[in-house]
């Protein structure tokens, strides 16, 4: 039979795992969610949406030199999100 102090640690190492999992899982990516979401407001395939994504993103790059990556395809992201109200 099993006793309360085994089901109490049985029940403390499984608490102690899954607190160490949450640690160990990688932050998220902000320029492929970036990316990701992008493709999927365009409605495009992968390739397709990936080859627009980066025409865009250097025809940006040519208006508003100086800027990050992640700010383009911000910018694009919220242009799509204007466009489809």
């Amino acid at each position: 039979m099993i006793t309360i102090p085994f089901l109490l640690l049985l029940l403390g190492s499984a608490f102690i795992v899954i607190f160490l999992l949450g640690f160990a899982q990688r932050p998220p990516d902000p320029i492929k969610q970036a990316k990701e979401r992008y493709i999927a407001l365009a409605r495009l395939g992968r390739v397709q949406g990936e080859a627009e994504l980066r025409d865009r993103v250097e025809s940006l790059a040519e208006r508003y030199p100086g800027k990050s990556y992640l700010w383009y395809l911000e910018w694009l992201v919220t242009d799509l999100e204007r466009a489809k109200r």
